[in-house]
């Protein structure tokens, strides 16, 4: 006989995240576990233990949803939300004091573990498991009992404008794309002049979240499918005004043929 509450302790954050958000979605529809019950065609026991989470497959989730009048979808988005949407001042400061520290933190957050870390770079395992500590410590990250670590941030978490991780990025981080060659043969990069107004740049900065997130995904898909030849790739997405002077002066003085 398994104990309930071992089998929860011993079961994945993300699961146990999906399934609070299951039953928050339930509660709103004001469905009980008797309705549930009714509605998925078993026993009022059986209906309990899946929303404990026993013997709950992905079909019988995706079921169970549809009975709450949500999408999986959905589930995992209410879930992300619960993340912590942004650093604090105090985790800023020693991520910018630390490259090393926040090297391995975005690591995570993309999905990386502590032996990918080590083989990439080399490290021994005490360092970086030092350095995963201090994570933990910060609360920016969590490990399971079997040595998994997990971000405990959104994936597109933000930094303060002005702040600690937006000085280092300006004194550090920005040189490293300035200073790159964009006419390399492998050097993929698109620009454009629009004219837009405030609100306008706004949305082109959501669609650039958007698109870092389908980024996110090709690159975990990638790494799953266990392709040869990955290489570090940079991207940076830029909207701002710009001041057109110098072009027009340019007009200005330039002789008519």
């Amino acid at each position: 006989m398994i104990d309930n509450q071992s089998a929860s302790a011993r079961r994945r954050p993300g699961a146990v995240a999906l399934l609070e958000q299951l039953r928050i979605a339930l509660r709103r529809q004001r469905i009980g576990a008797a309705a549930l019950a009714k509605s998925a065609g078993v026993g009022e026991a059986t209906a309990r233990r899946w929303l404990n989470g026993q013997g709950l497959t992905l079909d019988r989730l995706d079921q169970l949803c549809g009975i709450a009048g949500i999408d999986i979808r959905d589930l995992i988005g209410a879930a992300e939300a619960e993340l912590a949407a942004q650093f604090t001042l105090r985790q800023e400061r020693i991520l910018a004091a630390d490259r090393a520290l926040a090297f391995l933190f975005f690591s995570i957050l993309n999905g990386w573990q502590k032996e990918d870390f080590m083989r990439e770079f080399g490290l021994p395992a005490a360092r970086v498991e030092a350095h995963l500590a201090r994570l933990v410590r910060l609360g920016l990250v969590d490990v399971s009992a079997s040595g998994r670590a997990r971000a405990l941030t959104a994936r597109a978490v933000r930094w303060r404008r002005g702040g600690p991780l937006a000085a280092a990025f300006e004194n550090n981080i920005k040189q490293l794309y300035l200073s790159m060659d964009f006419s390399a043969p492998d050097a993929r990069y698109v620009s454009d002049v629009v004219k837009l107004t405030e609100a306008a740049r706004a949305r082109v900065h959501a669609l650039f979240e958007d698109l870092r997130r389908d980024i996110h995904r090709i690159a975990e898909q990638d790494r799953k499918a266990r392709f040869e030849h990955h290489q570090w790739s940079a991207f940076i997405m830029l909207v701002r005004p710009m001041d057109t002077g110098e072009v027009a002066l340019g007009f200005k003085q330039a002789r008519v043929a």
